[in-house]
């Protein structure tokens, strides 16, 4: 996993590639009762969870996760994901702005085949205390 950040809010955490295997879809599937053999749309929340933990986790955004309110997430499925598949993704912090005492910070995540396009995009806000650093 690779870490960037050009400024003060500017994080961009890559994760490494990652192969969709049949054992993964059926562990997301049960876990979500999607039916057996079915890749559930879900399973990009399990792909993406460690560059979204990253990023959470990254010094320069200084979040307390005990004072954090998750507040939107949203996805966009460009195409199927599929057993087989080798997937990359990069999370990438939209915008931290002041908010109710605290500051909301934007981040989208990106699942990207080889070739470099986009198979699911995910945006998310949190609502997180103002943290002392």
């Amino acid at each position: 996993m690779s870490t960037d950040n050009a400024d003060d809010h500017v994080v961009v955490v890559t994760g490494d590639p990652v192969t969709v295997t049949a054992e993964v879809v059926a562990r997301v599937a049960e876990a979500v009762g999607a039916p057996s053999g079915e890749v559930p749309a879900t399973l990009a929340a399990a792909l993406t969870a460690p560059v979204q933990r990253a990023v959470m986790e990254h010094p320069d955004l200084r979040i307390d996760l005990s004072r954090t309110l998750h507040t939107a997430q949203s996805s966009v499925h460009h195409r199927p994901i599929a057993v087989g598949d080798v997937l990359t993704a990069t999370a990438t912090v939209t915008g931290v702005r002041s908010a109710r005492g605290g500051r909301m910070i934007g981040f989208d995540t990106v699942l990207r085949d080889p070739s470099g396009a986009a198979v699911q995009s995910l945006s998310s806000a949190l609502l997180t205390a103002e943290v002392e650093g």
